[in-house]
Parts: C-alpha cells; sequence; structure tokens
C-alpha cells in the first residue's frame, strides 16, 4: 500500500475530494488517525488544516464556548496530550461516514492504565484536510 503523506496524494492529485465525496472524506481522516496510531506527528500536517478545531459539546453552551484552534489545542483537547507532546496511543477502530462528516469510534491506550478510555469523535474534512473536530464523551 502506498503511503499517503497528504492530500496531493490522493486521486485527483491535490485538489481534494469535494464535500458529498465522502470516501475521499474517510481516507482523509483514516490517514490522520493512522498518523496518530503510528506517532507519525510529522505527517500530520498533510491530514490537518492549520486552523483545524475541537468542540466539546458537553462545555458548548455558547457557539464559541468548548473550540480549540490550531494543533497544540487539539493535540491537548482531543487526543489528550501533555504540554510535553506526550500521551495516550490513539487507537481508531471504526469509521462512518454520514451526512458530511466522519465518525471515529477508537480508544485512547494508556501506558500503565488497565481500562482504555473509549472515544467518539464526528471529523469535517475541507478542502482535502480535517478542519474539525467534534468530541462526544461517556457519561
Amino acid at each position: 500500500m502506498t503511503e499517503l503523506r497528504g492530500p496531493q496524494d490522493l486521486p485527483g492529485g491535490g485538489e481534494g475530494p469535494a464535500a458529498r465525496e465522502l470516501a475521499g472524506d474517510v481516507c482523509v481522516v483514516r490517514a490522520m488517525y493512522g498518523a496518530l496510531d503510528q506517532g507519525d506527528d510529522g505527517n500530520l500536517a498533510g491530514w490537518a488544516d492549520p486552523g483545524i478545531g475541537w468542540v466539546d459539546p458537553l462545555s458548548a453552551v455558547l457557539p464559541f464556548d468548548g473550540l480549540r484552534r490550531g494543533w497544540p489545542s487539539v493535540l491537548r483537547s482531543a487526543f489528550r496530550r501533555d504540554p510535553s507532546g506526550k500521551g495516550p496511543r490513539v487507537s481508531p477502530e471504526t469509521f462512518l461516514e454520514f451526512g458530511d462528516g466522519v465518525l471515529v469510534v477508537g480508544r485512547f491506550l494508556w501506558a500503565g492504565r488497565k481500562a482504555d478510555e473509549p472515544f467518539v469523535h464526528e471529523c469535517f474534512v475541507r478542502g482535502g484536510k480535517v478542519a474539525l473536530i467534534r468530541e462526544y464523551r461517556a457519561l
């Protein structure tokens, strides 16, 4: 399998998929989570919009509450990284396309912990890159 390093490697040569072409969106989201799973932080920029956002619906009372922008904030919030960049391994298990987004269901695998932490992320792709991640937490 050819390694995908960014949207330019998708069919269409970097134009990115049209908004309605969810198969392209799933490829982009899978590639980004694959880079996270493999610890390939250098490849993340190829799959994430520089202004990527993360929304935690539990704290999103107002339109701007619970919103974080940029990779450092998204890595800390959505992917549980500490300021030094260390955190759990991201293990995506299911990718489900729906509407104009892609649901990612998986687990954070913490070293030294008995229980893994499940996650559900709703990802939105714009221009061939992940532009927004909305998280749904278990209650």
